[in-house]
């Protein structure tokens, strides 16, 4: 082992690393390093803007690594694809969420409402520190969570700008002469604080939790190709959460007095004015068919852990039987997941569904027996018009998330054990009953 990969290797709390780019696994020791000076740049994978990565024989008295120019690096990259690797998985093992969904279902408004809740409430209530692993990568995310949270107007109407299948969310990559796509990832470190039961076992215990986020038109049949592997990400996946917008099907709408449908003045004018509406089970199938084939050889036989997170709750919620329940409960100076109120909650909803968009449920269950159907409104409130521009937005004064939390708490409470404690059936706390004013949604 030389001098860099000894480095490299020392610094690192893993047997292997995962590339959250290209998915290929490799040992610390492996990893390249990035040049740093301006006159070394143009990578052979990367094309001629990017620094040229290395391996390195020279390290200043810190441990950073010494370029062909002298000056120190400290930023290490796949030796596959060449992409940048963030330091948290060299340190802490992956824990890799997909996001899918249909185009305008609301994933951006979403995954900026849930990381902002997650934010607030894993230090407060689990224990857990929750920071950003890279800030380049997730520069998109926060400018979202600047615009509906910390916005200087709140009574501005403000709109998140849609998703798309090109641009600068996506690093260009050749691969064997040929460029392709990589979705750029949203990435966090999340690890037990100092009053978590686990705390003098951090190392083991904290995981880096990468996210993924298409636009809806990547999921369209034909959309992915090796030119093009943008949705490669569902076969390494840990978690799928399917987004359905059941507003936009006509059924459910039907079960809806007009007062309440007349609330979704962006979504429904959308729908109402769309001569062959979107069928969102295509998108669902193509997802589940793309998942199954690429999950072999980044997963091999590990089964599909799927969440159908079920949009737009503050418009549907009188459909529900009964109101939503708290889903944490403080044990001591920690609080654990009452999952079996989950579970209850996603019975409903399912049964719902069942009603309405039968073939939405059917699809789900026969992929993962065990998925959930998880209800969110990730503003709690209805866009609003703009009667001189016609367009409609979210005013940050009235934005507040409902159960937006809740897929990603269940999922690290079952799939990534340790972190997140749940609480049994017994020690569940009904909304009557609390008295501590807990947020659930």
């Amino acid at each position: 082992m030389g001098k860099g990969q000894k480095e490299a290797a020392e610094m690192a709390h893993v047997e292997l690393v995962v590339c959250p780019h290209c998915w290929s696994k490799f040992p610390p020791a492996d990893a390249l390093w990035i040049s740093e000076h301006s006159d070394l740049m143009g990578d052979p994978r990367l094309g001629p803007e990017h620094p040229r990565r290395f391996r390195p024989d020279r390290f200043d008295p810190t441990g950073a690594a010494l370029d062909f120019r002298n000056f120190p690096c400290r930023r290490l990259a796949c030796p596959q694809c060449h992409l940048e690797v963030p330091h948290a998985y060299f340190e802490a093992p992956s824990f890799f969420i997909s996001v899918v969904g249909a185009p305008a279902c609301g994933k951006s408004y979403f995954l900026t409402s849930m990381t902002w809740r997650l934010r607030a409430i894993l230090p407060k209530e689990f224990a857990l520190l929750f920071s950003d692993a890279h800030n380049l990568f997730n520069r998109r995310l926060q400018e979202y969570e600047a615009a509906l949270f910390l916005h200087p107007n709140p009574n501005a109407l403000v709109n998140l700008p849609k998703t798309e299948v090109h641009g600068d969310i996506y690093f260009a990559v050749l691969k064997d002469g040929q460029p392709s796509q990589y979705l750029i990832p949203f990435v966090f470190k999340v690890s037990p604080a100092a009053n978590h039961p686990l705390a003098d076992k951090a190392d083991k215990f904290a995981r880096v939790l990468t996210i993924y986020d298409n636009a809806g038109e990547s999921y369209l049949p034909g959309q992915d190709s090796v030119a093009n592997p943008v949705t490669r990400h569902l076969g390494a996946s840990d978690g799928i959460f399917f987004l359905f917008d059941p507003l936009q099907d006509v059924r459910f709408r039907k079960r809806l007095p007009s007062n309440l449908t007349d609330k979704d003045v962006g979504g429904l004018a959308r729908v109402g004015y769309q001569q062959i509406p979107l069928r969102q089970e295509v998108i669902l199938h193509e997802m589940l068919r793309r998942t199954e084939m690429y999950r072999p050889a980044l997963r091999g036989n590990t089964p599909i852990r799927l969440i159908v997170v079920v949009t737009k709750l503050d418009i549907w919620a009188p459909l529900l039987d009964g109101p939503l329940p708290w889903v944490w409960k403080s044990a001591g100076n920690i609080s654990g997941v009452a999952t079996s109120e989950i579970e209850e909650v996603s019975r409903r909803v399912q049964k719902l569904l069942e009603e309405t968009c039968p073939e939405v449920v059917g699809a789900a269950l026969t992929a993962c027996p065990s998925c959930l159907f998880i209800p969110v409104s990730s503003t709690g409130t209805a866009p609003e018009m703009d009667p001189a521009s016609g367009q409609s937005g979210f005013r940050p004064a009235k934005i507040r998330p409902m159960w937006v939390e809740v897929p990603i708490l269940y999922c690290l409470s079952h799939w990534a054990k340790g972190l997140v404690g749940t609480i049994r059936p017994k020690a569940a706390v009904s909304k009557t009953d609390s008295s501590d004013g807990k947020l659930s949604g």
